[in-house]
């Protein structure tokens, strides 16, 4: 049942509108971890994914309550503290506790992992159905069922790494199937004009690459080079060009500009945990409500400490993901967790360009760092005494 409501959240996560059944699936997995728990004992056999992890986790929760002090909208902030930041790291901890009980056996992990390619068709077929409505090309920025089409482009670069390296594990039956979702996903992606979801899918592209085929990393390289230059300077000096230059940038430079005020005038505490402290504290400013880069956003809203907090708990999870894949003998087990390496990359490499980390996007990106380590090392799921 715990296994089934988070992979019923995966699937809901992106669609707009659906609050309820989202809280009614999280409920049904805490009761489900809590019966486990109480009643089987199961839980018990699973070993801490990262003790270091947990601990800057509660730092960033206290952390976070700290910094309420400058806070320019208390009443907002701990809401978003109670709710949002909660959600992520308790979706986290159930991710990671029902991957680790089912992780001895990857069909069920896969079972999990499934439905986010059911929502990626759903999404992406819409979205090409909303382009042809109105075939404007920078203009009609499809949104799929997300509500936004900078929120369509986050599901996908989560989505399609997952998608790839889950084939490859499959039967070539549902292989294939699986594979004909990434035109359609890769058509939808293009069509929101998210030029950072671009840039993040070729990152991720680079890193399933560099990881599975390590011979030729020196070419991949290279050549992934080499073809963005050349991208870039043929549609830079053609009719194409409004693909790298379409008018946003201006106000990603006045959001930077307004950004160091506040850094400059709390430091060490920022003006309050979420996403929309910075529209509170330029209220009359209309053309922009954030810096439109994770971690300027983090020092707005909880200060240099809280970034400290924040980039350690991301260089924890990236260097226990690179051993993990490194070590890992098993290639099924293996893919699965280099797509989720990818797509949390990718997740971040969208973010150095906007700011989607607050709401579903982060709980996703939790989801699958859980989910990761509770597959990572399976061995470590037994009790010491087990262990020779």
């Amino acid at each position: 049942m715990g296994a089934l409501s988070l992979a019923g959240i995966l699937f809901v996560l992106p669609f707009s509108g659906i609050n309820t059944l989202k809280e009614v699936l999280l409920i049904a997995g805490i009761l489900s971890f809590m019966t486990i728990k109480l009643l089987r004992h199961e839980i018990q056999t699973v070993s801490a994914p990262n003790r270091t992890l947990n601990i800057l986790i509660i730092a960033s929760i206290i952390w976070g309550f700290i910094a309420l002090l400058n806070a320019i909208d208390p009443v907002y902030s701990v809401n978003e503290i109670t709710f949002k930041m909660s959600s992520q790291y308790l979706l986290y901890f159930l991710s990671f506790s029902f991957a680790g009980i089912f992780s001895h056996d990857i069909e069920n992990i896969k079972k999990m992992l499934l439905p986010v390619a059911l929502a990626t068709i759903i999404m992406s077929v819409y979205a090409c159905f909303q382009f042809f409505q109105s075939p404007v090309f920078l203009q009609n920025r499809v949104t799929g069922f997300t509500g936004a089409f900078y929120r369509l482009a986050v599901f996908l670069v989560l989505a399609v790494p997952l998608i790839i390296t889950l084939a490859y594990t499959m039967l070539p039956r549902l292989k294939w199937m699986l594979l004909m979702i990434l035109p359609f996903a890769g058509a939808a992606l293009v069509l929101t004009s998210v030029r950072a979801a671009w840039i993040a899918v070729v990152i991720e592209a680079a890193i399933l690459i560099l990881m599975l085929f390590k011979k030729y990393r020196k070419t991949i390289v290279l050549g992934i080079t080499a073809l963005s230059l050349i991208f870039i300077v043929l549609a830079y000096h053609s009719e194409y060009k409004n693909l790298i230059v379409h008018g946003s940038e201006e106000p990603r430079l006045k959001a930077l500009n307004l950004s160091r005020e506040i850094v400059r005038s709390y430091p060490l505490t920022g003006i309050g945990y979420g996403k929309k402290t910075f529209s509170k504290y330029y209220p009359e400013v209309n053309e922009v409500r954030h810096a439109h880069n994770i971690f300027i956003n983090t020092i707005i809203e909880v200060g240099f400490i809280g970034l400290i907090i924040f980039i350690a708990m991301l260089v924890s999870v990236a260097k226990d993901f690179f051993i993990a894949i490194r070590k890992e003998t098993v290639f099924d087990r293996k893919l699965i967790l280099s797509g989720i390496f990818a797509s949390l990359a990718g997740f971040l490499t969208l973010n150095l360009f906007d700011y989607m980390y607050h709401g579903w996007p982060g709980q996703m990106f939790w989801m699958l760092i859980g989910i990761g380590y509770g597959l990572r090392t399976p061995d470590s799921a037994l009790p010491r005494k087990d262990k020779l």
